[in-house]
């Protein structure tokens, strides 16, 4: 079986699209041609993968033209599964020419997404999202399968279509459950890891921070990740300066998805931080579920989706709240070496939040 796999705005060995897809793809045999368009320079040629990585200078329209052509030598494959609403049109067009099975797949609820990031006046914001509508709908008839990342907590436009979309949320394998002794995490770091961004909370993260030093001196922040805006990065460097939290607040830059768990299982308090707003209403963060098999203790913002999966073995915080923040991360830190909490996120992790069992419907897409 030959499968298309292609993507435009995602790192080439992102966690969801190479890692699990991928990879769980290869095990089973089949063989990928894999297109990618970014910024960073990766080349995962393999035995049945042949990746072709373009410039993220290239617009949508010019790298979709470049992929056709490729494709035109390529043998006939079985499936394209396409990973951003921009490739479409790649659909439609592959559709005639191969008349093949077109998967979508909509990594987060990308409207949820649009009304929380875009800084243009309402009516622009629900004037783009129709269009967008619009276009989805006229192209969703060159989609045979659509996969969401999250369970959605109304009716979608894809079922209304006709769909019944496969969920498949971002969940960890568990070959990375924790494998060091709990008792070596019994300290005060604290991570954060993913978008650095203000609708994150990292502005509330990093004013928290002398409450808890003040209670824990040996208290120590990492975030890791890229920031969404170099406006945004400047507050955080400068807040932290103005703060003298140069000692203890580390930025580090976004690494590669294998050496995050290495900074995760040294972590002793992992913490989501999110405010809230229309996309951490609608999105579960795959960050809770890599904390939970890392053997952190989490503090985490009090949304819906995350209840969605924990109820009672993290420290709830109330969104936008700084001084709820700091409390949580220094009722987390007095909390360190009563480990039930964790022992439990970990077992759900083995039993029930895994990528292994998942996979099975991840497979059944392909008929594999």
């Amino acid at each position: 079986m030959t499968i298309i796999v292609v993507s435009c705005n995602h790192f080439p060995d992102d966690e969801r699209i190479y890692h699990r897809q991928i990879k769980t793809l290869l095990d089973f045999g089949a063989t990928i041609n894999y297109f990618t368009r970014s910024s960073i320079k990766i080349n995962l040629n393999e035995d049945r993968l042949r990746h072709f990585n373009f410039s993220n200078n290239l617009s949508v329209k010019k790298y979709i033209t470049k992929v056709l052509k490729i494709l035109e030598k390529q043998k006939v494959s079985q499936f394209l599964h396409i990973h951003e609403p921009e490739l479409l049109p790649l659909a439609k067009q592959i559709k005639h020419r191969l008349k093949i099975k077109v998967i979508y797949d909509v990594h987060e609820d990308l409207d949820a997404m649009y009304r929380t990031f875009s800084q243009r006046t309402k009516l622009v914001k629900e004037a783009s999202i129709l269009i967008k509508h619009i276009t989805e709908r006229r192209h969703l008839s060159f989609v045979d399968n659509v996969i969401l990342a999250n369970r959605p907590l109304r009716r979608t436009l894809y079922e209304h279509k006709g769909f019944r979309p496969v969920i498949l949320e971002n969940f960890p394998q568990k070959k990375y459950v924790i494998k060091i002794p709990k008792n070596a995490k019994h300290n005060y770091s604290i991570i954060y890891h993913g978008h650095l961004g203000p609708e994150r909370g990292i502005h509330d993260l990093v004013m928290a921070m002398p409450q808890v030093i003040s209670k824990n001196p040996f208290s120590k922040l990492t975030l890791i990740g890229t920031f969404r805006t170099k406006e945004f990065e400047q507050k955080i460097r400068k807040l932290i300066s103005d703060y003298e939290l140069k000692e203890k607040v580390r930025i580090k830059p976004q690494v590669p998805y294998v050496e995050i768990w290495d900074e995760l299982y040294h972590s002793a308090l992992g913490v989501i931080p999110f405010q809230n707003n229309i996309m951490s209403q609608n999105n579960t963060p795959t960050k809770l579920f890599e904390m939970m098999a890392a053997g952190c203790r989490i503090v985490t913002s009090d949304l819906p989706p995350i209840r969605n999966f924990l109820s009672n073995t993290v420290h709830w915080t109330i969104p936008n709240d700084i001084s709820s923040l700091a409390s949580g991360i220094i009722d987390a830190q007095t909390s360190l070496k009563q480990t039930d909490w964790i022992d439990s996120n970990i077992e759900l992790i083995n039993k029930k939040y895994n990528w292994e069992l998942k996979s099975v419907d991840f497979l059944n897409v392909y008929n594999l």
